[in-house]
């Protein structure tokens, strides 16, 4: 009886699992609707649900917590390295800078 448990727990592992869609904005959802959401998902998932905790300025103690999926903080990535290579190529260098 043993074996045929093992061959059934086998075949159940074997067929995919169908894992629901997001349906929500990842930063309205409570950190145990995201836990119940990644649940079954790899880390490398692009619709894993990542959150980060950053200090609030001017604040010790305040923390703001923002929540993506991984698919969205790779465009949040790529606009704010977008937007320090156009900040740093329109700061003329040391050596260009022209004396009178």
């Amino acid at each position: 009886m043993m074996p045929m448990m093992l061959f059934a727990l086998a075949a159940a592992a074997s067929e995919p699992v169908t894992l629901a869609p997001l349906t929500q904005d990842p930063q309205k959802m409570s950190q145990s609707e995201i836990r119940a959401y990644n649940t079954g998902r790899s880390s490398r998932d692009p619709d894993y649900i990542r959150c980060i905790r950053s200090e609030t300025t001017g604040s010790i103690v305040r923390k703001v917590v923002t929540c993506h999926t991984n698919s969205q903080w790779a465009v949040v990535e790529g606009i704010g390295n977008q937007n320090a290579r156009d900040a740093y190529g329109s700061v003329p260098s040391a050596g260009t800078a022209q004396s009178n």
